[in-house]
């Protein structure tokens, strides 16, 4: 047998390895933990760097001007990149695992018992589907100045390194939020992205086989412990 023979009958059994993976629906449940975790950890980030508007109108602004530049612009587009991908498999492989799910079920049972599942995880779907509403509002009215476009403007306190002004982020953000409406959305949004991960949160600790009878319970207090030989 040739040596490239040899290496193409190797390589054949790993790739179809990683192939029936992504096919089972341990392989979704992983990817969902893993794009979900990188999901989460953005939002901690954002919300740590957001968090500046309270230094003040030149701490907020010149953080904006960090993030354009940083990388020569580069960094914010594969980040933004980054995230794209993430929210795309998340959302992909989450449809697909409840497909599956479905079909490995589909007659339904004579009697539906929902001991010890929350509201959330009855309806991670529809969550699901209200952050992503609430992402793309959000975008419109931090990013793409379509909601409210009289507040987003520019200011000459803080510029670009080749001397541009930079986006108002503090007057939008302060304007923005002295209507009541927009507070509203914005309050709704975060609680059903609470409501989103606090489940997914939970899913990921048992995805990845993080689940102890210890430290689980704090974390999600589905996940009890039980007797052993009992599931």
């Amino acid at each position: 047998m040739a040596d490239g023979d040899s290496t193409a009958s190797t390589a054949l059994p790993a790739t179809n390895l990683v192939v029936d993976f992504v096919k089972s629906s341990v392989g979704a449940k992983v990817i969902m933990a893993v794009t979900g975790f990188c999901l989460w950890a953005f939002i901690i980030i954002h919300l740590i760097g957001n968090l500046q508007i309270f230094q003040g109108a030149d701490a907020i602004n010149h953080y904006g001007v960090f993030l354009r530049e940083l990388a020569h612009g580069a960094a914010l587009w594969v980040a933004r990149i980054g995230l794209i991908v993430c929210f795309a498999l998340h959302i992909a492989f989450g449809i697909r695992l409840a497909a599956k799910n479905r079909a490995a079920r589909p007659v339904a049972y004579r009697m539906k018992k929902r001991m010890r599942t929350s509201a959330a995880s009855m309806s991670m779907a529809v969550s699901g589907l209200l952050v992503l509403a609430f992402l793309f509002f959000h975008l419109a009215h931090t990013t793409w100045g379509l909601v409210l476009p009289e507040d987003f403007t520019t200011t000459n306190a803080v510029k670009f390194a080749n001397g541009d002004a930079a986006h108002d982020v503090y007057l939008m953000m302060v304007k923005g939020f002295s209507h009541p409406w927009l507070v509203a959305i914005y309050v709704a949004g975060q609680i059903v992205l609470l409501s989103h991960l606090y489940h997914g949160t939970a899913s990921l600790w048992q995805s990845i086989g993080w689940h102890h009878p210890t430290w689980s319970p704090p974390v999600s207090p589905k996940l009890t412990r039980h007797p052993p030989g009992r599931r």
